[in-house]
């Protein structure tokens, strides 16, 4: 009797789970067939909002069902990221990261999620070169000069970043490091926010996308005094670098990039590979691209994942040479 039992249970059990991959299957095959999120943890009106609504746009056009943009501020990025890792496997709630969602974990001491365990990485979509802004009220006229006075005057200018962790951060942190100078870092719940407070002066500069930003240059609201690349931008190529001012070895990039959470099935990542692929290669999204100095930079969700190992291990020294922590 326990023989038969034990046989009728197992028979239970083999036509569960073919009934449950059968079921994955089919869903992946139908996927999307309802809209999907897309979560940004920053605030409306920074350089990763902009490009993010981009690429959702187009996306929804590829995908034949709307990418809807959640903004998720907050947390240096952990509000927006938590809400991602937190989501079923499904395909349905992505988040558009940026090297925050590498720096982060790095700056606690109990990080709240891994990077590299918690999420599918989707693809990559841009990388670019930061810009050094100076709000309208600083009169300096190059790099030099800026770090001539800082040298001078320890702790007298500050710099506004999209939060503790975020690459902006951790831009001018290294730019402190590089010039051996004492800057204060202002952290703001997103690059908006900061974007904001540095038009009026409140701030004295920061480290930033050019995208949402290049209309305050041209218009002379804000001054651009150099970029962070080891070559100069092409969107800005009368501008020199950061390292021309004599900091040879400095050069800070940012990229972004869709992820799922951990679980979702290979078919769903690849059907969203090929649709972001295809999305950020279209003229519209490359034009505009260009023009703010970002260029489109593609990948198999396995060579995003190298990159986010590499970049992990990157991260953590400069954290430890910069000794940023938050508890």
């Amino acid at each position: 009797m326990r023989q038969w039992v034990y046989f009728l249970l197992r028979c239970i059990g083999l036509v569960y789970g073919a009934m449950t991959t059968t079921g994955m299957t089919a869903q992946a095959q139908t996927f999307p067939d309802k809209p999907i999120r897309m979560i940004i943890a920053y605030a409306p009106g920074g350089g990763t909002d902009i490009v993010g609504r981009l690429i959702a746009q187009e996306l929804s056009q590829i995908l034949g069902q709307s990418v809807v943009v959640e903004n998720r501020a907050g947390g240096g990025t952990l509000v927006g990221t938590e809400t991602v890792k937190r989501a079923p496997a499904d395909g349905y709630t992505l988040l558009f990261g940026t090297n925050a969602f590498v720096i982060t974990p790095l700056l606690h001491d109990n990080p709240t999620y891994n990077p590299l365990k918690d999420f599918e990485p989707v693809a990559l979509t841009t990388i670019q070169s930061l810009a050094l802004l100076l709000a309208p009220t600083v009169k300096f006229q190059s790099t030099q000069e800026l770090i001539a006075f800082a040298r001078k005057n320890p702790g007298k200018i500050n710099f506004a970043s999209s939060g503790n962790g975020s690459a902006q951060h951790l831009a001018g942190e290294a730019f402190k490091t590089a010039a051996g100078i004492e800057i204060i870092h202002v952290p703001y719940k997103g690059a908006g926010p900061a974007l904001i407070d540095l038009l009026a002066g409140r701030v004295d500069m920061t480290f930033t996308s050019l995208v949402g930003t290049m209309e305050h240059i041209q218009q002379n609201r804000l001054k651009l005094l150099a970029t962070t690349g080891i070559n100069r931008s092409a969107a800005v190529l009368s501008t020199p670098t950061v390292a021309e001012a004599g900091l040879t070895d400095f050069q800070v990039y940012t990229w972004q990039g869709l992820l799922a959470p951990a679980g979702t099935p290979a078919a769903v990542i690849t059907t969203l590979n090929r649709a972001v692929l295809q999305a950020v290669h279209s003229k519209k999204i490359t034009d505009t691209l260009a023009a703010q100095g970002m260029e489109v930079k593609t990948s198999s969700p396995k060579e995003m994942g190298e990159l986010l190992e590499r970049e992990s291990e990157l991260y953590k020294k400069l954290l430890q040479q910069t000794q940023t922590t938050i508890n």
